[in-house]
């Protein structure tokens, strides 16, 4: 069955923004379990000190970029823009439509309690996404420091733990929100639930346990 402008639109902009959704994910998922670390692994970490601050800064930057151009209301194609998209094009995302594009039957369990894509579903799920906690903590680090320096927070970078506070389920917030409201679209549209968990995240746990364990057999000689 050849494919709308609008069906082969929003498959294009599904892919690529669950693509930097998961970019984010991990570079979260890394940032936090380097942190935990230094709880258990602080050790292994100062073997290599000004390569684990390196990345960790790196992580960072990256984290508020990236969340900036996810989440922020004049990102180009970001969040709102696909909510935008979705808006103009709602009649794709008709239950009858899923019905046809997937060849379902009237019973299928897939259409069974389903509910339609309204404007409404769009409103909230704008708000949503412009209530998160950590979002001014996010675009206040952007326009200050990350993106361009402010001589206030150039000459004085302690302040911003205090002025932009990130804690570390606010980070994690992001990613389920920013999944949830994307994979309510993907459903309506074909069935299809993305998860935005990376596997590799852990690898730096693997690395952190082969340090720490040498450093421990090295003791004991």
């Amino acid at each position: 069955m050849e494919k709308t402008s609008a069906e082969s639109q929003f498959e294009a902009y599904r892919r690529s923004l669950l693509d930097e959704i998961t970019r984010l994910a991990t570079c979260i998922q890394i940032y936090i379990r380097l942190h935990e670390h230094r709880g258990d692994r602080l050790a292994a970490l100062n073997t290599a000190p000004e390569f684990f601050t390196t990345v960790l800064g790196a992580l960072l930057t990256t984290i508020v970029l990236w969340t900036d151009k996810l989440f922020c209301r004049k990102s180009e194609h970001g969040l709102e823009h696909f909510l935008a998209f979705i808006k103009t094009n709602i009649a794709t995302l008709d239950i009858a439509e899923l019905k046809r594009r997937k060849g379902y039957s009237d019973d299928h369990w897939m259409l069974q309690g389903r509910e339609s894509i309204t404007s409404q579903t769009i409103k909230s799920d704008r708000r949503r996404l412009q209530q998160l906690k950590v979002l001014p903590a996010i675009r206040l680090r952007r326009n200050k420091f990350h993106a361009h320096f402010d001589k206030e927070y150039f000459f004085d970078k302690g302040r911003l733990a205090t002025d932009a506070p990130l804690r570390i389920p606010d980070l994690e917030e992001l990613i389920s929100v920013a999944t949830e409201v994307v994979n309510r679209y993907s459903t309506a549209y074909d069935g299809v639930y993305f998860r935005t968990t990376t596997m590799n995240a852990t690898d730096i746990d693997e690395l952190l346990d082969i340090v720490h364990e040498a450093l421990r057999q090295a003791d004991q000689r």
